[in-house]
C-alpha cells in the first residue's frame, strides 16, 4: 500500500466504513479491514465455510478416538453419516488388526525364527 493510502488508512474511523462492511470490521479490525481491501484490489473475495476449514483437525480427533467398532457413535458425535466417517477412515487400519506381514514375520505359522 502506497504511503499516503496508509497514513489516511490509519485515521479512518468506523464511521467512516460503509454500513455492509462493518460487521467485518467488528470481527477484524479497521486496520485489518484495511490490509484485506488492500489485499483484494476491489476482486470479491470467496471464504470457506468453517466446518470446511476446521476438518482436518476433525478428520484427526475422529482417527484418534476410532477403535474399530465406533463408526455410529463417532457419526453422531461429530454430526456426520457413516459413509463420510468410512471415508475419512478408508486408509486408516483398524486398530488392533495384524498385517501380513506382521502375521509372516512375527509369530504367525511358518515363522521359523
Amino acid at each position: 500500500m502506497d504511503k499516503w493510502l496508509a497514513q489516511l488508512a490509519g485515521e479512518l474511523t468506523e464511521d467512516d466504513i460503509s454500513e455492509q462492511y462493518r460487521p467485518i470490521v467488528e470481527i477484524i479490525g479497521i486496520e485489518g479491514f484495511v490490509a484485506l481491501s488492500d489485499y483484494a484490489k476491489g476482486d470479491e473475495l470467496y471464504f470457506p465455510k468453517v466446518e470446511s476449514i476446521i476438518a482436518p483437525v476433525r478428520n484427526r480427533h475422529i482417527k484418534a478416538e476410532w477403535t474399530g467398532y465406533n463408526k455410529s457413535e463417532l457419526a453422531a458425535k461429530y454430526n456426520l453419516t457413516t459413509a463420510q466417517l468410512r471415508n475419512i477412515l478408508k486408509d486408516e487400519p483398524t486398530p488392533g488388526q495384524m498385517s501380513i506381514f506382521d502375521f509372516c514375520y512375527d509369530g504367525g505359522p511358518g515363522d521359523s525364527s
